[in-house]
């Protein structure tokens, strides 16, 4: 499978969208990638072959509190604390975190753990209203929400997680 992306900043999502058709029942799979500069942007180019040690496991969310409404909040303040260091105080950021909240514990009471839905979900919600509530005062986008998001609940979690990950709140 061959995928070009003009636009390089597109090249991650783009990534991402082909690591989700090699989903598996039981792990998500990294398969092999050629990255390629053509003249009209950048291909992505993934192997059919996957060797067993590029297989990643899935992050358990168990030992996060039970009460999914207790860690939904402590999310939703995280969200804000982060966003307001970022930028400035705003009661935007409340809401944008409390979104997140909502879409956390939806996914948890639907019996959801796995951090890539997780993180998927809050974007989407983000997204459903973005222009209605969040476009005029926002000075991030929902996937820097979902990113955090995920960068949170790995970190809670107690897994390893990339050093460039955004410090959490």
């Amino acid at each position: 499978m061959t995928l070009a992306v003009r636009n390089h900043r597109f090249a991650a999502i783009a990534m991402l969208c082909l690591m989700s058709l090699t989903r598996s029942a039981q792990a998500w799979t990294a398969p092999a990638f050629g990255v390629s500069t053509t003249a009209r942007g950048v291909a992505l180019h993934q192997s059919t072959e996957v060797a067993p040690a590029e297989t990643v496991e899935d992050i358990s969310l168990d030992m996060l509190d039970a009460d999914h409404e207790v860690e939904g909040a402590l999310l939703s303040q995280s969200v804000a604390a982060w966003l307001d260091a970022e930028w400035m105080p705003q009661e935007i950021h409340v809401k944008m975190g409390e979104s997140a909240k909502r879409s956390y514990v939806h996914c948890r009471e639907e019996g959801d753990d796995e951090i890539m839905s997780i993180m998927m979900k809050v974007a989407e919600d983000l997204t459903e209203n973005w222009f209605e509530v969040y476009n005029a005062d926002a000075f991030v986008n929902a996937w820097d929400v979902a990113n955090y998001v995920s960068d949170y609940l790995t970190q809670k979690s107690g897994s390893e997680s990339c050093a460039c990950a955004t410090p959490i709140h």
